[in-house]
Order: C-alpha cells, then structure tokens, then sequence
C-alpha cells in the first residue's frame, strides 16, 4: 500500500480536470478521509489516477513534477525530518531505504557508493503502463526536491535514469532535475556527487538525527514485530546490488547503518560470514531467475554478480547439483506436467 499523502497532492495538482471528484473515486476516497494521516491507496489505484490526470495534460506533461517541487521534509512525518536533520546527505541516505516501507509498500530503494558517485537507486515490479513509468518518476524528482531542501535549492544530480520508456513531453522533468534523464536503463537511480554527500546539510544536528532514527525503529518494529534477522537483511541487500558486481562489505554495512567491523562481529556471533550470505543472494536470486523464461543464462550470470557465464554454471551446479539449463528444462516439464 501507498500513504494517500501521494494521491491527495496528485490531485491537488490536477487543474485540468473539470471535476475532481472522479479522481478522489479513482482512489477510493473522498475529499475528507484522503486527509487522514493513516489514510492509504492501492498501487493499481494510484497509477491509475495518475493516468487519469495525465490524460488531462497530454502530452506535455507537468503535474507530478509540480508535485514533487513542492514537497517538503515536514509532509513525511518522522520519516522526513530524520532526513532534514541528518548531518550530511550520506547520513541522510543512510537508513532511508530501510525507513521508506513505512509509506511506501511497493518500492524498494537503495543507496549505493560507486566512488566517484553516489547513487540512489529504485525498484518496484516492472508493468507496462503509464501509470507506473509517472509514479517512478516522481520517487527520484521527490527525493532530488528533499535533497534540496536540505543542501542548496540548485543541487543538481549528476546522472538520473529510468528503466522504461514513454511518449510526451520530458521538459517538465529536464527542468526539475536540472540534467535530461537517460531512458531504457537497467535501473531506475539518481547520481549525486560525493563532495554533494558529504558535506555539511543546512541545519543537521547529529543528535536530532539519532533521536527520529531511533523512533523510526520503533515505528518499523511495531508494524513488523518479527522483524527480519540480519541475516535476512544483509542477504536482501546484497542482492539488490549484485547486478555491479558482489558488494563491498562496507557497502553493504553503510546501508544497515553500522560500521564494517560491527557487521563483521555481528555476523560472526551469529556463526556465519559476509562471503557465505554472499553464496546465499547469489543462490536464491539465480534460481528465481533461472526459472523465469524471460532472462537468458548469460543475462543470468550478469544480475547475479558473475563476470562470466562459466562462472556462474559451475556456481549453480554447485548449489543445485544441476547445470541452469537443466534445473530450467526441469522444471518446465513439472509445471508442465500439472
């Protein structure tokens, strides 16, 4: 599910629509209950009503990045002032992706270190339509707006891209972000610069900071009281990222929120490895893969962090005691046979 806060500043920007009534319907609100703090909307219903909107403006379309323009940290509750409080946007980034479910039930996003760039990456299930393409666009307009509000109001990203491509108008988001978005891409991200990340935000206060983290974390625990082990997590992360590679284990530590060493300590009290929940990303992620049609083995071996398709074979073999052609053939014919 989504916070209707999303849907109810859509449609405060639909002003080429006659009667927004329809739009409230679309979401299954009224002008009133939208306004509930815990008020939420289903993901179909939301890009359908973006899509409903958009048909109002065609094709230059405006609304969703009016929208994120004028986003502010305060409309994020908690979630939001952690962000504008966090010493530096790195410190901002830090959690965020564990922090976002708490609004946004679709997503997910994660903040990675690429050296010279950091990137701010987003997924959620792939669907051909217009409706999702505007809706992930407005993640990282709205994300580049907070990073604004909390640096200076011209920070611009170094890179944005998309994984889908549409028709209309793309002017609205070249004056948004500053830069024109690359389209088609692997990965919906936001580059930033590193010296952009690590300095100084505007009114950061470390202990603010710590004080609306910690309350997120028990916002997190109180929705979720089995919460997932850290093993879980790290294997979560990991495979979010391993399309570029196996990540650094200080990468991956960045993202929990702790230090290189705590992780590694951590991990080891529990009786495993960084290398070993590596294996287990790799595992899960590959046989998910190989068992959809759609990814040919070589595209395989490269979204599991493989540089070579031998590599990635042998790999497999290993874990599944089959090659990932047969455990495929394998279980086309069960399915099959059903």
């Amino acid at each position: 599910m989504l916070s209707a806060l999303y849907a109810r500043k859509q449609i405060e920007q639909a002003i080429h629509v006659a009667d927004a009534s329809a739009l409230y319907e679309i979401v299954g609100h009224t002008p009133e209950s939208i306004q509930e703090p815990d008020a939420v909307v289903r993901p179909e219903a939301y890009h359908a009503l973006l899509e409903a909107i958009a048909k109002s403006e065609w094709p230059d379309l405006r609304f969703h990045m009016r929208v994120c323009a004028g986003m502010r940290c305060e409309a994020f509750g908690a979630f939001g002032l952690a962000f504008k409080s966090a010493p530096t946007l790195r410190h901002a980034f830090q959690r965020l992706s564990r922090y976002t479910r708490l609004h946004n039930g679709v997503s997910e996003f994660s903040a990675v270190d690429r050296g010279a760039v950091f990137c701010w990456t987003h997924r959620q299930p792939v669907l051909p339509r217009l409706g999702v393409y505007l809706s992930n666009e407005a993640a990282m307009a709205t994300t580049l707006t907070l990073c604004r509000e909390t640096t200076t109001s011209d920070l611009t990203p170094v890179r944005v891209q998309f994984t889908h491509r549409r028709d209309g108008s793309k002017d609205a988001l070249v004056e948004h972000f500053g830069i024109e978005p690359v389209f088609g891409a692997e990965v919906d991200g936001l580059q930033l610069a590193i010296e952009e990340v690590d300095r100084p935000t505007i009114i950061g206060d470390a202990s603010i900071w710590r004080f609306f983290t910690d309350h997120l974390e028990s916002l997190l625990q109180a929705e979720d009281p089995a919460e997932l082990s850290l093993e879980t997590q790290v294997v979560e992360e990991v495979a979010k990222l391993l399309s570029g590679g196996v990540p650094p284990l200080a990468e991956v530590a960045m993202t929990l929120g702790m230090g290189t060493r705590t992780l590694q300590r951590r991990l080891s009290e529990r009786g495993t490895t960084y290398q070993a929940l590596v294996d287990e990303a790799r595992r899960h992620l590959a046989q998910q893969l190989v068992s959809d049609k759609r990814y040919s083995l070589s595209e395989i071996a490269f979204l599991t962090g493989f540089s070579e398709q031998s590599a990635f074979t042998r790999a497999f073999k290993r874990w599944e005691g089959l090659s990932p052609r047969a455990f495929r053939q394998a279980g086309t014919q069960v399915s099959g046979a059903g």
